[in-house]
């Protein structure tokens, strides 16, 4: 049901702008209040949708693969900001759920411009 190659795709965009995120936010502290759990949200988001965008099985399948991308971006988000010393380990929880959240409304909505796209291409 989920494809890995395309998942370790979604993935390796999704962890390398969160690192650039969190990086960032270390570096300059204004940053970090207003943007950074909208662009951790925003990030897992894309990388679900840029997975099931590839994919094309169904909504199940794009919601369940952005979900598990969501997650780990999540994960390498809040741990590599805990790690920095950014943020306590209380928001380790939050952080992920949010991010799950996210990126499983990422693959729907990946999945539903998969379907435009088949739909475009049927009007040519």
């Amino acid at each position: 049901m989920v494809d890995l190659k395309i998942l370790r795709r979604a993935l390796m965009v999704g962890v390398i702008f969160e690192l650039l995120l969190v990086a960032m936010g270390h570096f300059r502290p204004r940053f970090r209040p207003t943007f950074e759990l909208f662009g951790c949200m925003m990030i897992a988001g894309v990388a679900g949708l840029l997975y099931a965008r590839d994919l094309a099985r169904g909504y199940g399948a794009g919601a369940l693969g952005g979900a598990a991308i969501g997650a780990m971006c999540g994960i390498v988000a809040v741990a590599s900001a805990s790690l920095l010393g950014d943020r306590p380990d209380l928001y380790i929880p939050y952080g992920v759920m949010v991010a799950t959240l996210t990126g499983g409304i990422g693959g729907l909505f990946g999945q539903m411009d998969a379907m435009f796209k088949a739909f475009l291409k049927t009007l040519r």
